[in-house]
């Protein structure tokens, strides 16, 4: 019945359900635009007062259509009295513990911190995130200071970071055809799995060690202030480290960014894996490399965010942009058959650009990018042993700047590191004994498709995770230390544990 009440009376029991198992219930709001305005049948705002709600043009007076649709004016008075209202109900009589906002810098910055507090005083743990992209008529604060990336910084509101997703999944998130495929990240083979599009290797490294450094300040919790020896050897800090002309670190804190390399907007980690590897690369390394892409996100300090059904091998069948497309492309097998890959091309009013590059990859693949029940669930245990890692130690859970910035550091980095391999130390270092049972713990992400050794002195103090050591990955099982050097197998992500006295 989706008139009356009823509804409602659903909604909140299903809240209250996800409460009662231990779930905290997380509400996606749009509040930057709306379906339709003017007279048209779903218009509403534009009924109440024309040209009012919605934000015009300032040369032609049309409704701005950045977003995709019709843009709202979030920095009137009443637009914004409407959002912090609703968000406020939202909170009290329905439970929602946190917001995501989509599209959140066409709003304003002030907007934003506002209605944070309205709702705090309704749930204090309350927790606001959102898209901060920095684009439309509303681009470097040209009508207010946005709720964007930049401006957000230091008041725990988070944003999606685009820095270690691009690092990681390869940049061009706008490509088409070639372009996808020509454009690899280091969780794809652009340390040294190159496709047939990628034939230049000063290019190739001097790509790797620039998305390297964008990726180690990912991990560092895309701190601006993070100290790092960057790939030229040079002392720098995250916020002197390019993303496109823009700083790679810009948070003050690690909850203002969240971490991911998959969610709905664009394709599946899955799918923009298959455009990117080598076509002869194997069943077996193609499932290495997703999970090596999703343990980033997971081992990163900071808020990760994982896109559902990743941990299953999700696949959209290519579709870049599956709103309003049912089950047929966004189905997720929970009983782990299959992950929904190659269901048929993607619809031509959004992919049509693509069709002939996903035949191309289809037929080349030859069968390689076809996973059976086996792998799936495997690729599941997989990724529930790196949870259970990152919940294994308050190491990888840092609450503030300080504290990263004194206890995270990275080997491996300068002028003269191997390529392919990032190891990441965190320490204890006696601060406030955050961890009763690891003084130290080291995470060697080899993105090679070859296993590496790394020379640190008192290697042989550290022994592999006790999760890694009994999981799922029977690979990993190989990584060991001896004297002073760590073994670390191809295309893994492997963590290294030092105990403490007290826990010996």
């Amino acid at each position: 019945e989706p008139d009356g009440i009823s509804r409602i009376v659903e909604f909140r029991k299903m809240v209250m359900n996800m409460h009662n198992l231990g779930f905290r219930v997380v509400m996606d709001v749009v509040y930057n635009h709306t379906h339709q305005a003017g007279l048209a049948e779903t218009s509403v705002l534009d009924k109440i007062v024309p040209q009012y709600y919605h934000r015009l043009d300032t040369l032609t007076g049309k409704i701005s259509q950045s977003t995709c649709c019709d843009n709202t004016a979030t920095e009137r008075a009443m637009m914004g009295k409407l959002m912090i209202d609703s968000l406020k109900v939202w909170a009290k009589h329905y439970k929602i513990d946190g917001f995501r906002f989509d599209l959140m810098a066409h709003q304003p910055k002030a907007l934003m911190l506002n209605a944070r507090e309205a709702v705090r005083e309704i749930d204090p743990d309350t927790y606001f995130y959102g898209e901060g992209w920095n684009f439309g008529e509303v681009a470097n604060n040209q009508r207010f200071v946005q709720a964007s990336q930049l401006e957000l910084a230091g008041t725990g509101i988070g944003t999606f970071t685009d820095r270690l997703r691009d690092a990681v999944r390869g940049g061009a998130f706008t490509a088409a055809g070639e372009g996808i495929r020509k454009s690899q990240g280091i969780g794809n083979g652009l340390a040294d799995a190159h496709n047939e599009l990628n034939t230049e290797p000063s290019v190739l490294n001097q790509d790797y060690l620039v998305k390297a450094d964008q990726l180690r300040i990912g991990l560092a919790g895309n701190l601006a202030t993070y100290p790092l020896r960057n790939h030229m050897n040079q002392q720098v800090s995250g916020n002197e480290i390019s993303y496109g002309g823009q700083p790679s670190g810009y948070a003050l804190t690690p909850s203002d960014t969240i971490n991911y390399v998959s969610k709905h907007d664009n394709q599946t980690l899955w799918d923009n894996n298959q455009y990117r590897l080598p076509f002869t690369t194997s069943t077996v390394n193609r499932i290495r490399y997703h999970q090596l892409s999703l343990s980033y996100a997971l081992l990163a300090q900071g808020i990760p965010f994982i896109h559902m059904g990743s941990e299953l091998l999700r696949s959209k069948s290519f579709l870049r942009d599956s709103y309003d497309y049912g089950d047929w492309f966004n189905r997720i097998d929970f009983s782990y058959q299959t992950n929904n890959y190659h269901v048929g091309l993607p619809p031509k009013d959004k992919d049509e650009q693509n069709w002939s590059i996903i035949s191309t990859v289809r037929q080349n693949n030859q069968g390689r990018d076809i996973v059976k029940a086996g792998d799936i669930l495997l690729s599941r245990n997989v990724f529930l042993d790196f949870v259970k890692i990152r919940m294994s130690s308050p190491l990888f859970r840092l609450s503030s700047a300080e504290e990263i910035n004194q206890q995270v550091r990275f080997l491996n980095t300068g002028d003269k590191q191997d390529v392919g391999l990032i190891a990441m130390q965190i320490s204890d270092n006696n601060v406030k004994s955050l961890d009763s049972r690891y003084q130290e713990i080291i995470v060697f992400f080899n993105a090679s498709n070859a296993p590496k050794s790394f020379t640190f002195d008192g290697a042989e103090a550290f022994t592999l995770h006790p999760i890694q050591a009994t999981g799922s990955d029977a690979l990993l099982k190989q990584a060991y230390t001896e004297d002073d050097r760590f073994h670390i197998p191809k295309i893994s992500t492997v963590v290294f544990v030092k105990k403490t006295l007290t826990g010996l």
